[in-house]
């Protein structure tokens, strides 16, 4: 069942209008672990991002599927190539792993907890750059960038404003700070965090 919520556009004019929300009780939806895409994705690349959606969708309780290579290739509307190579980058940063059935059988994939994930650290791009011929500065350049952005976040976590009591500021069950311009963010993960577009009437603090 969808909710209407009453939403103020302030781009289109002061005045009220509905939208559908969705309805997360519904089971046609799949989970995608939020690591993988503030930390991993970009190493990978959007080919792998795919497959690796592709499997989450089709994954069992389990977290094991079974999609052949063709039909993964037909719902990404991608090469076979790509969707073998980008097996391949996922088996070898340990996110998933193919356990081979018979020759005439679907291969069938695990999919792995971010425990066994390996690290995200110089050595293992140099590592992964040299298996599979990606140049290493440009992975080198995304680890910096990451790295960067993670340091900010956890800095601005420690500060998050107490100046009401004990209490901190959140949006949507998501928390935030206020940096020295004034501007607000809202902290969405471990390396997202976007600039607050609202009113601080609309901030909650607990």
């Amino acid at each position: 069942m969808l909710e209407k919520v009453s939403f103020n556009q302030k781009t289109m004019g002061n005045y009220q209008t509905n939208f559908e929300v969705r309805d997360l009780r519904e089971k046609d939806r799949f989970i995608v672990d939020d690591k993988f895409l503030n930390g991993y994705a970009r190493f990978l690349g959007i080919y792998a991002v795919g497959v690796y959606n592709s499997l989450c969708r089709h994954a069992n309780r389990d977290q094991r599927c079974w999609p052949s290579i063709n039909r993964m290739a037909k719902e990404l509307a991608i090469s076979r190539n790509k969707v073998i190579d980008s097996i391949k980058y996922l088996e070898f940063w340990q996110i998933v792993k193919k356990e081979r059935l018979a020759k005439k059988l679907t291969n069938r994939y695990l999919l792995l907890s971010k425990r066994y994930w390996k690290p995200r650290n110089k050595e293992t791009l140099k590592e992964f750059s040299e298996v599979y011929h990606i140049n290493f500065t440009s992975l080198l350049d995304k680890l910096n960038e990451l790295t960067s952005s993670t340091s900010i976040v956890r800095k601005h976590k420690s500060k998050l404003f107490k100046n009401k009591g004990n209490v901190r500021p959140y949006f949507w069950g998501k928390p935030m700070w206020k940096d020295k311009n004034g501007k607000w963010w809202v902290i969405h993960g471990q390396n997202d965090f976007r600039e607050f577009a609202g009113k601080e009437a609309d901030i909650e603090w607990k």
